[in-house]
């Protein structure tokens, strides 16, 4: 269960982030076009940010049960301490 919610937030988290970098190339290349063909770009550009926003929170989700799950996350400033095995 918690492999799963691991690799599904990571994936969504990846979506978000790719849908981020691709935002910022359609703004960029609609400030270079300009006039109506950059307008358009910029409405298209305003649609993907939503979608991006929505991935986004969705990937919240499994990321936040995970954290609860395994009462960890990546801002713990406790370092794990090595499992130790007793020799008999």
């Amino acid at each position: 269960m918690r492999k799963v919610l691991k690799n599904c937030y990571g994936a969504l988290a990846v979506v978000a982030l790719g849908m981020a970098v691709l935002l910022a190339a359609v703004f960029l290349v609609a400030l270079i076009i300009g006039g109506h063909g950059g307008a358009t770009l910029s409405q298209f550009g305003g649609t993907l940010a939503k979608w991006s926003i929505y991935v986004a929170a969705v990937a919240m989700l499994p990321g936040l049960v995970y954290v609860y799950l395994t009462g960890e996350h990546s801002l713990t400033a406790k370092k794990k301490e090595p499992a130790t095995t007793t020799d008999e």
